[in-house]
């Protein structure tokens, strides 16, 4: 492999904001701009301008996109996706949650691109929810070389410094490497608590020509974090006065959140000839936890000041490995061509958890006095497994200014669940999607989709008869237009799309015991609208507004007609960022947001519904570079606006002060 490559990549970096070309909706490096499939990338450039803390943050000013819904949470990635909660991918493979309390956190420090791939995607990536899926693409070797160290300031006495270096090891740059990585000392917006992190992320590149690549992709986290605040269901909604935002529901010194992370994978991509091309992408990754916490469980007043606890604490071990085989076929008939991929996957994990619960001492949440014992917790070991194949197929055809993507896939899929009894449910299903494009020689480009999905049955529920479950079914229709003109660095997307979730478990009006019939239904209707576009060097900008009609559609609960939990009907989000010229402001950007939430379904007590209230935070930051040195000073929330999430139990993350410097060479 001897030159550089400055043609933009589906896995690649992108110069500026605007990503040309993807492989989350395809699979294929394929351009955005003519994939009939509402898609959206974050770039390298966007998480670093707005000084993103987590992975999930990357997603804030994305369109169909709601994050931190479970609040400012070091445990999970809470995000919703036109209604439901995305499956969570990296470079195209799955990464799985362990156990009741654990999920794999992607530090940003080591991703490229973090993309939404919206609707159905079942044919592509096997089970999942109806919403979509999150890809995050890590960070991969490169000809050029990469030389950066960086360290950090914040509030809450956040301290961090971090690396990224890579380049060639030859001169014709056959073997490459890169090493990337973090370490962190941090308190959050909650007294008594920590957020601290070691990162490293190792990564090697062999290409011994231009038709054959290795990469291999290593990572290793240590998390030793404090979980935030858990308050009784509505509280932070109903209380009076407001508990305060930095109140410690826990013990200092009991409530800790330790997790280590690791992986190991490569991704072999091999070309016979102009034809033929062959994929091979696995991955092995290996979770442990050790989670302790006391929470709010109920108040024991009626004038809330104080809080009866609980306390839980979650030992976990899970271990996954994932292959991917893919063969590429593009053929050329004239006018005429193809693209068709083939592909079988397979997933397999094992988790085991020691998970219990007890009680804890009453706490009054207004003069909280901490250090009273916890009693002992008494835990019950069990065992999840899952096991999945799935063969598919996937025709993108192009006929002048025409094109379509027909995919086909049929999975099957075995869960396992003990805890001294077992349970167990098998699973076949057959998905598949159809879309179509037209493109215009000013940029212009609408089209129309028709994906479905599929989610194994919960492996506990049972038919009157005794049979398991069927997979719930996902189908969405979606009619948009994109409009990227050629040679602009321009994007613009607006959709809507009516996505309806089946096959849903209600109550067997025929059975007054536990059984469950799957004649229940979620319907959601929506509309996107999505902007991005990095003009010259100069401008970069970031708009969307989305709103949905989520409810649910059938049921035997009674609850035909509500709104789905954890979703909104509106959000507008705007994110600006301009870099000045000339010889006296020449190297500074100033950059600033606003993100606004509409009221948030909370939970309903019968018929009456319970919402977060709306709230509206304000971004900002300022970059300096002069030579091989970048000063930045970025601000999250920058009013401090306090907001609650999830079941009104969480707040979101309060004002984010942060101050950087980095050095290229």
């Amino acid at each position: 492999m001897t030159g550089k490559r400055d043609a933009e990549t589906a896995t690649g970096p992108v110069n500026g904001y605007v990503a040309k070309r993807s492989a989350s909706g395809t699979k294929t490096d394929s351009l955005i701009s003519e994939t009939p499939q509402s898609i959206s990338v974050v770039t390298r450039n966007q998480m670093k301008a707005q000084g993103v803390q987590t992975a999930e943050q990357a997603l804030r000013y994305t369109a169909g996109v709601m994050t931190e819904v479970t609040g400012y949470d070091l445990r999970y990635q809470s995000m919703v996706v036109r209604g439901f909660a995305p499956t969570v991918y990296r470079d195209g493979m799955r990464t799985f949650a362990s156990g009741s309390f654990g999920d794999w956190q992607a530090d940003p420090q080591g991703l490229e691109r973090v993309e939404v791939l919206k609707g159905p995607a079942s044919v592509l990536y096997g089970q999942g929810a109806p919403g979509g899926i999150v890809n995050q693409v890590s960070k991969r070797p490169q000809v050029d070389q990469i030389n950066e160290i960086g360290m950090s300031v914040g509030n809450h006495d956040r301290y961090e410094a971090s690396f990224d270096l890579g380049g060639k090891f030859d001169q014709d740059g056959t073997l490459l490497f890169r090493i990337n990585g973090l370490v962190r000392d941090s308190k959050t917006q909650t007294d008594y608590s920590q957020d601290n992190r070691v990162f490293l992320a190792p990564s090697l590149s062999w290409r011994p020509s231009a038709q054959t690549s290795v990469t291999v992709l290593a990572d290793v986290t240590r998390d030793r974090a404090t979980p935030k605040s858990w308050w009784p269901t509505l509280a932070l909604i109903q209380s009076n006065p407001k508990i305060p935002v930095n109140r410690f529901a826990g013990e200092p010194g009991f409530d800790h959140y330790n997790r280590d992370m690791a992986s190991l994978g490569y991704l072999i991509e091999h070309k016979f000839n102009e034809t033929w091309t062959v994929r091979q992408n696995v991955r092995y990754s290996d979770f442990r936890l050790n989670y302790q916490h006391l929470y709010g469980d109920s108040w024991t007043n009626s004038d809330m000041t104080d809080i009866v606890r609980g306390s839980l604490l979650s030992r976990t071990k899970g271990r996954a490995l994932t292959v991917d085989n893919q063969a590429e076929v593009s053929l050329n008939w004239g006018i005429f061509k193809q693209k068709i991929l083939l592909g079988l996957d397979t997933q397999r994990f094992t988790g085991i958890e020691d998970l219990g619960f007890g009680n804890a001492p009453i706490l009054n949440v207004y003069n909280p006095v901490y250090g009273l014992a916890v009693d002992p917790i008494v835990t019950n070991p069990n065992t999840s497994k899952l096991r999945q194949a799935g063969l598919y197929a996937q025709d993108q055809m192009r006929l002048g200014a025409w094109a379509m993507n027909v995919g086909l896939r049929h999975d099957r899929t075995a869960t396992f669940y003990s805890d001294g009894d077992v349970y167990e449910n098998k699973n076949a299903k057959t998905t598949y999607n159809l879309g179509v494009l037209r493109t215009w020689d000013n940029g212009i480009s609408p089209y129309a989709s028709y994906s479905t999905s599929f989610e194994p049955g919960n492996v506990f529920d049972r038919t009157v008869s005794g049979e398991h479950l069927k997979p719930e079914s996902g189908q969405q229709i979606e009619l948009g237009v994109k409009y990227q003109p050629r040679g602009t660095d321009l994007l613009l997307t607006a959709s809507v799309f009516d996505l309806k979730k089946q096959n849903v478990t209600t109550d067997d009006p025929n059975d007054t015991a536990d059984a469950v019939i799957q004649t229940g239904e979620v319907h959601v209707k929506g509309l996107e609208l999505e902007g991005s576009t990095s003009l010259g060097r100069q401008l970069d900008l970031i708009a969307s507004y989305t709103y949905l009609v989520p409810k649910v559609s059938r049921s035997n609960n009674g609850d035909v007609g509500h709104q789905l939990d954890q979703t909104t009907r509106n959000t507008a989000k705007v994110w600006l960022d301009y870099k000045f010229s000339g010889s006296v402001l020449g190297g500074l950007s100033i950059g600033g947001g606003v993100r606004y939430v509409d009221k948030v379904l909370a939970a309903y007590d019968g018929d009456v519904a319970y919402y977060n209230p709306s709230y509206t935070v304000i971004d900002a930051a300022i970059h300096y570079k002069t030579g091989p040195i970048t000063l930045a000073l970025n601000a999250a929330n920058l009013t401090d606006k306090a907001y609650v999430a999830n079941r009104a139990q969480f707040y979101g993350q309060g004002r984010v002060l942060r101050a950087s410097l980095a050095y290229n060479w």
